[in-house]
């Protein structure tokens, strides 16, 4: 063998070498970014999640508030009527006696 072939030989195994090395750097880049993205997705579910989670207890909270005011409003409404209740039945009283 010449040597103008042995140098071709070393300058190929040399390329093929630098090509593998940056074949896998490449394929790591992917990885890495396929990764990331994977990453992203999760954590954009989770919030998503968390975000729903949160408006439904807000309206459990809201109707639960509305709740205690109806029964609020309901049991104010009878103690006012109390008074009136008693009136009446004194009147009634006064009229049958």
């Amino acid at each position: 063998m010449t040597v103008e072939i042995k140098v071709e030989i070393v300058f190929a195994i040399i390329l093929s070498l630098e090509l593998l090395g940056l074949f896998m750097i490449i394929i790591r880049t992917v990885a890495n970014l396929e990764y990331g993205l994977n990453r992203v997705e999760e954590i954009i579910r989770r919030e998503v999640q968390l975000a729903l989670r949160v408006k439904e207890q807000e309206r459990l909270t809201r109707e639960k508030a509305h709740q205690n005011d109806m029964n609020k409003g309901k049991k104010n409404e009878l103690l006012l009527n109390i008074p009136f209740m008693e009136r009446l039945s004194k009147e009634k009283k006064k009229d049958n006696g």
